[in-house]
């Protein structure tokens, strides 16, 4: 869990903990938690000095968005959208760098869940609690290799949903997909960066169990955006050509 989060959960709890008096549940009473030690007032003046700089460091502006970007912008011929774009894109960027200085390996194509993206990117500044809110879960990138075999059951996979799954490095089309701009090869194993959610059969993707080994970065995927973001500082998408449908 990133560091931030976990010290504004726990100065959250303590806030609660010392602010509570008595609890009724089903009829069961919870007596008053007393704390041992300094009074009351100054352990909260202690823990409200923590928790008014995590709530700043929260609402630092770390970069700048040009548009509105969603996850629904999709349509039913250009099957992608441009904030599932937006972080596959970063997920490749990112994770191919760290993978890359780590195995001396690249990626081949990310794939990652619709389900995983919470909220929309406004346009205007863009501060830390956005992307906390845009991708809320503590889900670690995981690169593993897989058969081109695997990636055709992907890809059967992504055109029977919904709503888009983001990818990139890959470009999907009723007749012919490729990856690197190169025909999928069955006998090729390719390196394919996700989130350990799905490889865990998260979203129903049991086929990602299928991988001849995993990487696990210890990079999570909301600090690729954070870090992707410190760095660039505008960002930018759109909806394309990656994922086309009933063509």
């Amino acid at each position: 869990m990133n560091k931030v989060f976990k010290i504004f959960l726990f100065i959250n709890l303590g806030l609660y903990l010392i602010s509570c008096n008595s609890i009724v549940v089903d009829n069961t009473s919870f007596s008053r938690i007393e704390v041992i030690g300094p009074d009351e007032v100054s352990i909260y003046n202690h823990i409200q000095t923590y928790k008014d700089s995590i709530d700043n460091k929260l609402d630092d502006v770390i970069g700048y968005s040009d548009e509105l970007y969603t996850k629904s912008d999709f349509t039913n011929i250009n099957f992608n959208s441009s904030l599932g774009n937006l972080v596959a894109d970063i997920i490749f960027i990112q994770s191919d760098s760290v993978f890359t200085e780590q195995q001396n390996k690249q990626i081949d194509f990310v794939l990652q869940n619709h389900g995983g993206i919470r909220s929309s990117l406004l346009k205007g500044d863009i501060k830390l609690t956005d992307i906390y809110k845009i991708l809320p879960f503590e889900n670690e990138i995981v690169i593993i290799e897989i058969s081109g075999e695997t990636v055709e059951e992907i890809i059967s996979f992504l055109k029977n949903e919904i709503n888009p799954h983001p990818v990139s490095g890959i470009y999907i089309r009723d007749n012919e997909s490729l990856i690197q701009n190169r025909i999928i090869d069955s006998s090729k194993k390719y390196y394919l960066a996700t989130n350990d959610y799905l490889l865990n059969g998260g979203d129903n993707m049991f086929f990602l169990s299928k991988n001849s080994q995993v990487y696990r970065l210890g990079y999570s995927l909301r600090d690729a955006f954070i870090d992707y973001t410190k760095t660039n500082l505008k960002l930018t998408s759109k909806v394309d050509d990656r994922f086309l449908k009933n063509e």
